[in-house]
């Protein structure tokens, strides 16, 4: 049988027709590249894998509820690498390639303050918006006009731990601390808090017994608690790393001693809490979240993750920073309209993002980058469970002081 021109041209069509029609269900748009380059091993590891199980969580919860509408259902891609904890250049190295072989449209990472400050050097390259986890002050004032930082400032944190313990002991108690203790472990931070706490101190009238530094690594505790056995301030604020942290504290309670002891950066880790168990109680930390927050979202995040994780403790609080930068990158394509960066970089820097499972429940990046409504919550750690106990409006459990 032989086929007319108008026939052959006709079935030409057709078959170019079923060709270029999308699959019913599914986005007619390519993916959104999303780079996470994230500190997965290392020191700062549980952040990271923290960090990009929640981004994941959210970039699944984006897509099953239809992609991003305002680019034609597109769903949402997440491109994972490992930074390290400890290797800036392995940090440049994979954002570039997600950037340059990837495609990725923005980038959200990297856990390590050092590695986070590779990769936006690289995004600022390429006009490629930075969504950072990350603490550190440089981060936002190095006159990068494409990173957007979630977390306060590292310089606050503590300054935010002692504002706050003096608020929440006059509220449980009736009466402030009458004193506390500054012991620090003398790597860069300790000694910087070593020097500056005690002028916080001083502004809000708390007397300081001693402020001091101890050797890292730590083969016998009985160095560290001796000043803190003698004078037995009512708060010691403790700057010491993992298992710096756990030899100190197993000392102390061994001892009978109760003290609250606030703690910056590592009191939440599993590896804490696994050491400690109940020797955990009275260890309290600054977090900008936390799991038992009664807030939009915030069950659904964490009953996800540990119907994956059953044996996790959830209170690292890179879970709902994870959770919530995605939140906020799916709000921000979808106002933009654009997989172009310079667009979505505009977003981010004029919008206030809201209905976020965040203490503020809101989030607004100022000229720098940094989050104008950012805010810390005191978390303690009571019969294996970290709990909310400060502000009042958050609290979850009374503190035990």
């Amino acid at each position: 049988m032989s086929l007319t021109r108008r026939q052959t041209l006709k079935g030409m069509a057709a078959g170019a027709a079923v060709i270029a029609a999308p699959k019913i269900g599914l986005s007619a748009e390519p993916d959104i590249i999303i780079g996470a380059p994230n500190s997965l091993t290392g020191g700062l590891a549980e952040g990271g894998v923290r960090f990009v199980a929640a981004l994941r969580i959210a970039v699944d919860k984006i897509n099953a509820g239809g992609g991003i509408k305002s680019l034609g259902g597109a769903k949402l891609k997440l491109m994972v690498a490992d930074t390290t904890s400890e290797n800036p250049a392995q940090s440049a190295s994979v954002t570039r390639r997600m950037i340059d072989q990837d495609k990725a449209v923005i980038i959200a990472g990297a856990t390590a303050s050092a590695m986070s400050m590779a990769a936006q050097i690289e995004c600022e390259k390429s006009q490629i918006p930075f969504v950072t986890n990350s603490y550190a002050d440089p981060i936002v004032t190095r006159g990068m006009k494409y990173t957007f930082k979630y977390m306060p400032q590292g310089s606050a944190v503590w300054n935010m731990a002692m504002d706050g313990v003096v608020d929440m002991y006059k509220a449980t108690t009736g009466k402030p601390p009458r004193n506390c203790a500054i012991f620090m472990s003398n790597d860069g931070v300790g000694l910087s808090v070593q020097k500056h706490l005690p002028e916080e101190a001083k502004r809000i009238g708390l007397p300081v017994l001693f402020s001091t530094g101890y050797q890292m690594g730590l083969s016998d505790p009985s160095v560290a608690i001796g000043p803190i056995m003698a004078q037995k301030p009512d708060v010691l604020f403790l700057g010491a790393f993992t298992n710096d942290l756990i030899l100190i504290i197993q000392a102390m309670r061994g001892l009978g001693l109760k003290t609250p002891i606030m703690n910056g950066g590592t009191f939440y880790g599993e590896a804490v809490i696994n050491a400690l168990g109940n020797k955990t109680d009275y260890l309290y930390g600054v977090e900008t979240w936390n799991s038992d927050l009664d807030l939009p979202g915030n069950k659904e995040l964490v009953d996800t993750y540990m119907k994956a994780n059953p044996k996790a403790h959830p209170g690292n609080e890179q879970l709902g920073v994870g959770f919530t930068l995605g939140l906020i990158i799916a709000q921000a394509l979808e106002k933009a309209a654009s997989r172009d960066g310079v667009k979505i970089r505009d977003v981010l820097a004029n919008t206030e993002f809201t209905n976020l499972p965040v203490p503020a429940g809101k989030v607004k990046y100022g000229p720098d980058g940094l989050n104008i409504h950012n805010m810390g919550i005191l978390v303690e750690w009571q019969s294996s469970v970290l709990r909310t106990v400060w502000p009042q409006n958050l609290q979850q459990a009374k503190p035990m002081l």
